[in-house]
Formats: structure tokens, C-alpha cells, sequence
């Protein structure tokens, strides 16, 4: 089932607010389209006068590519640490990545 909504958030272009557990941590976040996931951090990356400018090629390359099936990963956008025992800070940032293999439970909120 979670491979069908993150299949319907690639077609729809937004997904619905998800929390999932992966190895000890409690995140959550907007499911979001790998495309707009790697063209929004492109984006980012590419502000000029940022030491990280390099990098945003590489995720406009990978913005371009087409999403595989199934999919490896699960992309979140606006995500936050609910819980756990980890080193991650509590606001996680707009953009979170997780490998679907790593994902022992979620929640659609």
C-alpha cells in the first residue's frame, strides 16, 4: 500500500502528510514526488554565492531521470523528528529522504 501512494503522489504531484518509523526514529512529513523532491534541493543548491552551488547539477540530473518502479526511497518535504533516540535535530529540514527498506511502520495523517 505504501508503494500505491507514493505511486499516486508521482502522478497527482502531492502526497498526504506521513509518519513513519525507520530504525528507532519517528519522522514525518508531506509525501512529495521524487522530481519535485530533487528539483526543489537543485534550487536550493544553486543560489549563487552558496559553497554548495556544485551540487545542484547533480540533483537536476537526477530530477530528470525517471522515477523507478518500485520505487527505493520515500521523499518528504517539511519534516519533522517526533521521536527517538538520534542524533538528528528536531526540525529536519524542508527535504528528507528515506529508503523504503528502512521503513519498519507508518501512519497517514
Amino acid at each position: 500500500m505504501l508503494i500505491d501512494l507514493i505511486n499516486r503522489t508521482e502522478m497527482n504531484g502531492e502526497g498526504p502528510r506521513i509518519t513513519v518509523a525507520t530504525e528507532g526514529v519517528v519522522i514525518t512529513g508531506r509525501l512529495t514526488p521524487h522530481r519535485r523532491w530533487a528539483t526543489d534541493l537543485a534550487e536550493r543548491l544553486g543560489d549563487a554565492g552558496l559553497p554548495d552551488e556544485r551540487f545542484a547539477e547533480d540533483f537536476t540530473q537526477e530530477a530528470a531521470e525517471i522515477p523507478e518502479y518500485p520505487p527505493a526511497f520515500l521523499n518528504l518535504r517539511g519534516c519533522q523528528l517526533i521521536s527517538g533516540t538520534s542524533s538528528l535535530p528536531t526540525a529536519l529540514g524542508e527535504y528528507f529522504r528515506i529508503p523504503l527498506c528502512a521503513v519498519s511502520a507508518w501512519s497517514v495523517r
